[in-house]
């Protein structure tokens, strides 16, 4: 895969507990970026732009990344961890508040470059807005709102423009807490396209960017409240808080998704349930305890997607807040 866009030799730090899986890593990046490896604590006496590193990595060097982000500040430093799809319920708020950017494996290779471009663009902008600040010392309320045009930028997912997964997590943590404060209904939309695998496999991975991005804008088009977020969950999966929203609401924005994709008509002749691009889609909500996590609503949406997915795909299952078995059963 050739970059054109890139005119700098931009330095990756590769923190991978397996060899195997860090020497395929390389194998893919060094072309296009400095690769850094290192398994000690001199490593963060490096200088990087980017950090890709996995679960256990994460948990080995947890108090090091906070001291190395810390120390960066205000200058971006992106960190990108790449998780199982099983474990993307599973992330813990120490995770999501200490990483940018969370990529699900098996990896696809134009996927990662996205990740990685889409990271190190926002980290170039934030490099050069610090050599304007020295130069100019522009004034301290100019700074800081530069600073909140950049994490803007940093909560968009590169190919859709649209919010990405760690904005999806702070947002639905900030309603879960607000809703179970207020005793109001909260709903969590899961969609995935159906048979996306096979669509890139047919028509190729540029147009299955174009897919995601028609997709996506879709999604943003139905979904109009200021309040409601769509955000693109990982790979070919979306996600739409509904706050202060009723079952009935969350189903009516499910039937309008429906509604909106077989207009859009994208054609998926290796479709295997219609010849058009179609949703499979996982309804979970009611009103948040404060006692539970907000992952237990991910929990049951991904169930109920599942469910969707092996009754036939095209199609949105509901399930209440509450249908998860309790841990004593």
């Amino acid at each position: 895969m050739q970059l054109y866009w890139l005119t700098v030799m931009n330095s990756i730090l590769l923190l991978i507990a397996h060899q195997e899986n860090c020497n395929l890593l390389v194998q893919i990046l060094e072309k296009h970026y400095h690769i850094l490896l290192g398994e000690n604590e001199q490593i963060w006496e490096q200088d990087f732009d980017l950090c890709l590193l996995d679960g256990i990595m994460f948990t080995k060097y947890y108090p090091s990344i906070q001291i190395k982000t810390k120390a960066s500040e205000p200058i971006f430093l992106p960190f990108l961890l790449i998780t199982p799809r099983q474990y993307a319920g599973r992330l813990t708020i120490q995770v999501l508040q200490s990483i940018d950017e969370v990529i699900f494996s098996p990896i696809e290779k134009p996927e990662l470059f996205l990740r990685i471009e889409a990271l190190l663009r926002v980290r170039g902008m934030s490099l050069r807005l610090k050599n304007q600040l020295n130069e100019e010392h522009l004034l301290k309320q100019e700074l800081e709102e530069k600073n909140k045009q950049l994490l803007i930028l940093a909560t968009l997912d590169g190919l859709t423009k649209i919010p990405n997964r760690r904005c999806f997590d702070e947002t639905l943590n900030q309603e879960w807490l607000r809703l179970c404060r207020e005793q109001k209904s909260l709903h969590l939309i899961l969609c995935d396209i159906d048979c996306f695998k096979n669509y890139n496999d047919t028509f190729g991975h540029i147009a299955g960017d174009q897919c995601l991005i028609k997709v996506a804008q879709t999604l943003y088009e139905v979904v109009r409240r200021p309040a409601d977020l769509v955000a693109r969950y990982g790979g070919e999966e979306f996600a739409i808080i509904l706050p202060n929203t009723s079952a009935q609401g969350a189903i009516y924005i499910a039937e309008r998704i429906q509604e909106a994709m077989q207009k859009l008509a994208i054609p998926h002749s290796a479709s295997l349930v219609s010849s058009y691009v179609t949703l499979s889609m996982g309804i979970a909500g009611g009103i948040p305890c404060c006692e539970e996590s907000p992952l237990s609503l991910i929990d049951i949406s991904d169930q109920a997607l599942y469910q969707a997915k092996m009754e036939g795909k095209n199609r949105f299952i509901l399930k209440p807040l509450n249908s998860l078995p309790s841990s004593t059963d």
